[in-house]
């Protein structure tokens, strides 16, 4: 399993999707937090939601991270190196949990980066704007651990995704539908549903405070629930399929 895990990784490291995937984050990541920081009246970063919200901009090393998973399984559907891969390794059930957490891994990595050019544009914004920084060391702590499991859990699901949808632009367009479109909805008309969904348990998890969250840990278990979840049913339906 370490072995195959170890292979896993160095597929992601090797592969230029990966490195786009990395410049569209860092673009991004740049580019929004730039946007809300100096756009917005220094009024409007003055309090401890104000700047949670500003430091929890480099949340969106989520959906590069869930890509990352996607790709790493669907990626080997679409060239069809999954016929060597399987060969290598029959039991598709080992193989399927070792992408499952080298996604994690790789979503870990994306959020250490993500997070490190998020925090420091932020805190550059805030000082150069002169704005006292008045988050609690609690506060930063639970905002830097809760985006980077949140980035490994991500990292997860779109693995799990991806054994489930093997079509490589499906799997991506259901990604991005989601987590895009349908998050947003459900927690918008039913917050009751919605704060359960992948999304809004990552906010929790980092402990933002919009009304209808869970609390962090609350946001903690669901997220792993979900990664558990779509990860056991990509791993059952493709013990079940045969590959053509």
């Amino acid at each position: 399993m370490i072995t195959q895990i170890k292979a896993e990784l160095l597929k992601i490291r090797t592969t230029r999707t990966t490195i786009g995937l990395i410049l569209g984050m860092v673009v991004l990541i740049l580019l929004i937090t730039l946007l809300t920081g100096l756009l917005t009246h220094p009024s409007g970063l003055a309090s401890k939601e104000d700047q949670r919200q500003l430091l929890s901009l480099s949340s969106i090393t989520g959906v590069f991270s869930a890509l990352a998973g996607v790709l790493l399984v669907t990626s080997e559907y679409r060239f069809g190196t999954i016929r060597p891969t399987i060969l290598f390794n029959p039991a598709r059930s080992h193989l399927l949990t070792a992408k499952v957490v080298a996604g994690a891994l790789a979503g870990l990595a994306f959020g250490i980066l993500g997070e490190a050019i998020g925090w420091a544009i932020g805190y550059a914004i805030l000082d150069g704007r002169g704005i006292t920084v008045v988050l609690s060391s609690s506060d930063i702590l639970l905002l830097t651990l809760g985006g980077l499991a949140g980035a490994a859990l991500w990292g997860a699901i779109g693995a799990g995704l991806g054994a489930i949808i093997h079509n490589q632009v499906g799997a991506v367009i259901t990604l991005l539908a989601w987590g895009l479109v349908v998050d947003s909805l459900l927690f918008g008309l039913v917050p009751s549903v919605g704060r359960f969904t992948p999304g809004r348990a990552s906010d929790a998890l980092m402990g933002l405070r919009v009304h209808h969250l869970v609390s962090p840990g609350a946001g903690a278990i669901t997220l792993i629930a979900w990664a558990g979840a779509l990860a056991v049913l990509g791993i059952a339906l493709s013990v079940r399929q045969d590959i053509n």
